[in-house]
């Protein structure tokens, strides 16, 4: 599979995703088109929760014609993963994560634990005191201190205060220009019920919402036009500046237009033909189905990824589902971590200046 392929790929990926942010419900009145928008926006405001999720990835004719990529893919296939996790992100400034659960593949499993404080980052996974050598880690935590070891160094600058509470703002904003985007034909409301979350009854409305090949040619075709938006314009120089302070207006709009230029219906259809010669699209989607309660929170979401690779007059079908479930959303969501010592826990930097790390 050459690069151009691959990059194909990761498009179709991200364009998918795009469509599955959030989604909830409300009263009767309330067109379905209006009942995802409300729940969509109000995801923003999601900031504190628990959540339990699973996945699983499974491929099917792994052989092709090269031995090659059959092996790579079949390194990926039946991979499974479940965790329960807490988050409480009130605090913009510092906030607070607890996340455990377990990865499988090949047979072999492997469990995580990871505490995200105000001071410190905790990880507990067994299979690092194979790799970093230090058998405390079997049992232990690997307390990292971000101030210490990881802002400074390459890839790790400390957000801002004002970054993050415009980062928030950002989002709100790009959500907003998506819904614009967004067509009903994408969405089906598929009606109420009643569904188990964290073991207790939730009646919800239940949506569909579909992305396939006419979805993601929609958007292709409004790209042009929210490009030429000026709001548009101004929050991607708004996220250009937080990487690259010295950049200006006027650089940003001339990339714009020469973006907006090169990227007519001609150059459209090109794109959707490359990417026919990577994937089935017929028989490729993503399809999320989203659980919204009567506070219009989304509590649930189902998804269901199929993509079928094309290579050399074959074919690969990579199938992902999942389930997340989400409870006590914006309420009072503790973090309990444990008390860490010398005797359960190694300090990052400790492990760094020893001889041989």
């Amino acid at each position: 599979m050459n690069v151009k392929k691959g990059w194909l790929i990761g498009v179709i990926l991200i364009v998918s995703l795009l469509a599955f942010v959030g989604c909830s419900n409300e009263s009767e009145e309330m067109s379905d088109m209006e009942i995802f928008e409300k729940a969509f926006m109000q995801n923003i405001e999601r900031h504190s929760y628990e959540v339990s999720g699973e996945m699983a990835l499974t491929m099917d004719n792994l052989s092709m014609g090269d031995p090659g990529m059959g092996s790579m893919f079949g390194m990926l296939n039946n991979i499974s993963a479940n965790f329960d996790g807490k988050i409480n992100g009130e605090d913009l400034e510092n906030p607070e994560a607890h996340m455990a659960g377990q990865i499988n593949a090949g047979g072999f499993g492997v469990a995580l634990e990871m505490y995200m404080l105000e001071e410190q980052i905790a990880i507990k996974a067994p299979m690092m005191a194979q790799f970093l050598g230090d058998q405390r880690l079997v049992d232990g935590y690997l307390l990292i201190d971000p101030e210490e070891d990881l802002y400074g160094q390459e890839g790790y600058e400390e957000v801002d205060p004002q970054d993050q509470e415009e980062i928030y703002q950002l989002m709100q904003k790009f959500s907003e220009i998506y819904m614009e985007i967004v067509e009903e034909e994408f969405i089906t409301n598929k009606g109420e019920t009643e569904i188990t979350v964290n073991e207790e009854a939730v009646e919800v409305q239940e949506f569909e919402v579909y992305m396939g090949k006419e979805e993601i040619e929609t958007i292709l075709n409004s790209i042009p036009e929210v490009v030429e938006d000026e709001e548009f314009r101004e929050l991607i120089f708004e996220v250009a500046q937080m990487t690259d302070p010295e950049i200006s207006e006027e650089e940003i709009n001339e990339e714009l237009d020469r973006f907006s230029e090169e990227l007519d219906q001609e150059k459209i259809d090109e794109m959707m033909a490359e990417m026919e010669e990577v994937l089935n699209m017929e028989e490729s989607a993503f399809v999320m189905t989203l659980y919204i309660d009567e506070e219009y929170r989304i509590v649930k979401e189902n998804y269901d990824l199929n993509l079928v690779v094309i290579e050399d007059q074959e074919s690969v079908t990579v199938e992902m589902e999942g389930t997340m479930e989400y409870w006590n959303i914006n309420g009072d969501v503790e973090i309990e971590a444990p008390e860490f010592t010398e005797e359960n826990s190694v300090r990052m930097q400790e492990l760094m200046f020893a001889p041989g790390f």
